[in-house]
């Protein structure tokens, strides 16, 4: 499809089917860096990386978020160099253009039935991306029939438009793998102090949940909570009952991982 797009381009002069052409040989660098990352992401915990290789899958989409704005950027310039180049009309081209638009399109659908399935937020965002590859053919179509037609000035403004695209899907995939990147908090209304604290009232020795802290790891929230007890239990009886809380909060909240840590309820044992 991308030599389909660029030997259309160089045969027109067209600076955006070029640039759509940029565009979907981004999209051949991102396919074979979500197989990657996708089959990384999915080994199990192992002594190297104890808690799991789910950020693979992220550490990818930042790279494509990269690789984009880059091209965001390329596309931006060579739209302002190319500003007013005559643009040729070819039946040819534009019955390829036509079918590599279809072809892209019914890859989306089955990226995103993927996805769904295998429950990827890589594979998702890789589907999305595809998708927005179509959109954009559709309006590179448009605007090299326009600039065709004698109004050249249109070829740079769609050029600019596909640039402006390609920067705001990276934009997109930055806000979807930075924030478990840098292990910024879940923001999870469920993992609050005030619902948790809620779920201590079938435990008699619990006195309050102190702190709260959480992290996405893809599809999985982690968190790490502090429990304020009965100062009058043993070291074998808060373990347990750290134990049955990280259980009960499991059942009631879609939690990975639960780490408690134990602290004596000091006014109660000033009372």
């Amino acid at each position: 499809m991308t030599l389909t797009k660029l030997s259309v381009g160089i045969i027109t002069h067209s600076s955006v089917i070029l640039a759509d052409a940029l565009h979907s040989l981004t999209d051949l660098f991102n396919n074979v860096i979500a197989f990657v990352a996708i089959r990384i992401s999915q080994k199990p915990p192992d002594h190297s990386h104890p808690y799991g290789h789910q950020k693979f899958e992220y550490l990818a989409i930042f790279l494509l978020a990269v690789l984009l704005s880059v091209v965001s950027l390329e596309l931006v310039i060579y739209a302002i160099e190319h500003h007013g180049n005559p643009v040729e009309q070819n039946i040819t081209g534009l019955v390829l253009l036509i079918l590599a638009i279809a072809v892209n399109f019914l890859l989306s659908r089955w990226q995103m039935g993927k996805a769904k399935f295998l429950r990827s937020e890589l594979l998702a965002a890789d589907a999305k991306h595809t998708l927005s590859d179509v959109l954009t053919s559709v309006a590179v179509l448009v605007g090299w029939q326009l600039a065709a037609s004698g109004w050249y000035w249109l070829d740079t403004v769609f050029c600019l438009g596909v640039a402006l695209l390609v920067a705001h899907l990276a934009w997109e995939l930055f806000n979807q793998a930075l924030p478990v990147l840098v292990d910024a908090n879940a923001n999870d209304k469920s993992l609050s102090v005030e619902t948790l604290s809620r779920y201590t009232s079938d435990f008699n020795d619990i006195a309050r949940v102190a702190e709260v802290r959480s992290r996405r790891m893809g599809e999985h929230i982690n968190a790490d909570l502090t429990l304020i007890v009965s100062p009058h239990l043993t070291v074998t009886q808060a373990h347990k009952l750290a134990h049955e809380f990280e259980d009960y909060l499991k059942k009631h909240i879609e939690l990975n991982d639960v780490v408690i840590h134990i602290e004596p309820d000091e006014l109660s044992d000033r009372s």
